[in-house]
């Protein structure tokens, strides 16, 4: 194209034009008009049991001209937003809406919503406006399945079995310390804190009513969380204690009697639901209070007045309690008539009652035995038939054979078995005691051919035995003791009776010792020896020089294999039978 004047002006003319109609089509644009929103987003936060959140301010607008608007609620699943609503449906640029929310039953959590704006007129013409929801549990508190718990317990009876407290959270998870007041007879498992995590927990509350007195008795369990709206929680307990209906053990009276005449009693009573106000009686014809001292739940004290000792016969024994629901059984005082009374036949060594062998050392208990004082048979041959030697005196026969005694008292005698009895072994014969010419009624014993019992320290039957260390350096015999125990492979000397027949024939009515022959004097049936358990080996088993008659010496050696201790068991057996499993020695 050639450029001439002409067509410059004409080009001229072009731009001018064009740059006329951008001019136009750039202010056109910029004055479409379009929606706007003041704020940008809404959020509510909402705690469950709270008021509903306060509506909040929306402003919808627009960037030119007015615009006609609708407005539609959607969210998602499952709740599509139903929680949310608007103030108006409509409405026409600038427009001010109250926007509300109402999460009532919501579970806790995060949840959004659209406000869907339709303007056809505004250069967008569908907008979602977001609205979020906060909702949280409602503030936690500390909920428990009982207010109070009651015991009930009658002494004497089983304990009350345990009862359970459901411990719950009515929001989020707590932790609460548990701690108890009122007693040591109250507990509660666990004792320290419980975690409550969506779940209930469970604490167990136990009662020990063990040494309380009748009465009722009250305690709680205090549950403390800080961040619990109630903070602490108590729960109380109740212990209702009823006295027991009290009893009075068989053979629970001691002395079971007394001689007729006598200045007075004092009983031990035996049994259980013993209380500071329970009262011992004598009942007939007349109720008659004893003065009672209470020892403990099972045991008392109660003192007979000379006035009812007066007349032989039976006396019976009750136990009453103000709040028990009955008196106990009655029990029977015997005040016998003149004579000597037996009440048991027992080992010297063991104690252990009913059986005797032949030649064994044997102890009589019961009243009017002998003189009040101890009398002592001489030390020398023949051992006695009958003590003392002048006035009053103490005999008695076995199966009709004298038993030389060793001693004699009110209360106890000690003699010995003749060996004449073994003919008897596997029967039963009697014994018979005289004292000051009266004789006891027979009392019926078993003849066995041993009945071992080991000699203990203290002469009760138990703990240390009556055992000599031997030490075969200096030949010295020393006491064995906790303090003086007796090494492994050591020999030591034990002392029994019990033994039955010996080698050569027994001769209960003289001393062992020289002289009196023939000697040794040993066992017939076979002795064997335990020391924990472990076999200890016998070396000489026989009667000492010296000794009276029934009293074995053993000599055993400590086996290596035993544990040492201070109470290490030591058992005996002649023939069939075994020593009583209460005799101990040391051993290092």
């Amino acid at each position: 194209m050639n450029y001439t004047p002409k067509r410059a002006a004409q080009f001229r003319h072009m731009l001018t034009f064009a740059a006329l109609a951008l001019q136009f089509a750039n202010l056109a644009h910029a004055t479409a008009p379009d929606i706007s929103f003041t704020p940008s987003t809404l959020d509510f936060k909402y705690q469950a049991g709270a008021a509903l959140p306060a509506a909040q301010a929306l402003q919808i607008k627009s960037t030119g001209t007015a615009l006609s608007f609708t407005l539609s609620i959607t969210g998602p699943v499952p709740y599509l937003a139903q929680w949310l609503s608007v103030s108006a449906n409509s409405g026409t640029t600038s427009a001010s809406l109250k926007v509300y929310v109402n999460p009532t039953g919501l579970p806790s959590g995060a949840y959004s919503g659209s406000i869907v704006v339709s303007a056809p007129a505004a250069v967008t013409t569908l907008q979602n406006y977001p609205v979020t929801l906060e909702v949280s549990d409602a503030p936690s508190t500390l909920i428990a399945s009982a207010g109070t718990l009651t015991f009930s317990f009658v002494t004497g009876g089983a304990a009350p079995a345990s009862q359970a407290i459901v411990l719950m959270s009515s929001g989020d998870a707590l932790s609460a310390s548990i701690t108890v007041s009122g007693g040591t007879w109250l507990k509660a498992s666990p004792s320290g804190s419980i975690t409550l995590v969506g779940l209930p927990g469970t604490v167990t509350v136990t009662v020990d009513p063990t040494g309380l007195a009748p009465g009722a008795y009250s305690g709680k369990v205090t549950f403390a969380s800080p961040t619990a709206v109630d903070k602490s929680l108590i729960v109380g307990v109740t212990l209702n204690i009823s006295a027991g209906v009290p009893t009075i053990a068989v053979n629970g009276v001691w002395p079971p009697g007394i001689l007729v005449g006598s200045t007075g009693a004092i009983l031990t009573l035996t049994g259980a639901n013993y209380f500071p106000t329970s009262v011992a009686s004598i009942v007939g014809t007349t109720t008659t209070a004893l003065v009672t001292t209470v020892l403990s739940p099972t045991v008392m004290l109660a003192a007979i007045p000379a006035a009812l000792l007066t007349t032989a016969g039976n006396l019976s024994l009750i136990v009453t309690t103000p709040t028990a629901a009955a008196a106990s059984t009655a029990a029977t005082f015997v005040v016998y008539g003149p004579g000597p009374q037996l009440w048991a036949v027992a080992d010297a060594a063991s104690y252990a009652v009913s059986n005797v062998s032949p030649g064994e050392i044997i102890t009589i208990f019961g009243i009017g035995l002998g003189p009040v004082a101890l009398t002592m048979y001489p030390g020398t041959s023949p051992l006695p038939d009958s003590l003392p030697a002048t006035g009053a005196a103490t005999s008695v026969t076995i199966d009709g054979h004298p038993a030389p005694l060793l001693y004699t008292s009110a209360t106890q005698v000690s003699c010995i078995a003749p060996y004449a009895i073994a003919a008897k072994s596997g029967t039963q014969v009697n014994l018979v005691l005289t004292y000051n010419a009266i004789a006891s009624a027979a009392f019926t014993v078993n003849v066995v051919d041993t009945d071992p019992g080991v000699f203990s320290m203290d002469a009760s039957g138990a703990g240390q035995g009556a055992i000599l260390n031997y030490n075969s350096l200096t030949t010295d015999y020393t006491v064995n003791s906790s303090s003086n125990a007796a090494t492994k492979g050591s020999t030591v000397v034990i002392y029994v009776t019990g033994f039955g027949q010996t080698n050569p024939l027994g001769d209960e009515t003289q001393l062992i010792g020289p002289g009196q022959p023939p000697a040794p004097v040993v066992p017939v049936a076979a002795v064997t020896v335990t020391m924990g358990g472990q076999a200890a080996p016998v070396l000489a088993a026989q009667a000492p020089l010296g000794s009276v008659p029934g009293v074995l010496q053993i000599n055993a050696t400590v086996p290596t294999a035993v544990t040492s201790g201070n109470s290490v068991p030591v058992l005996v057996t002649v023939g069939n039978a075994t020593s009583q499993a209460r005799v101990t020695m040391a051993v290092k």
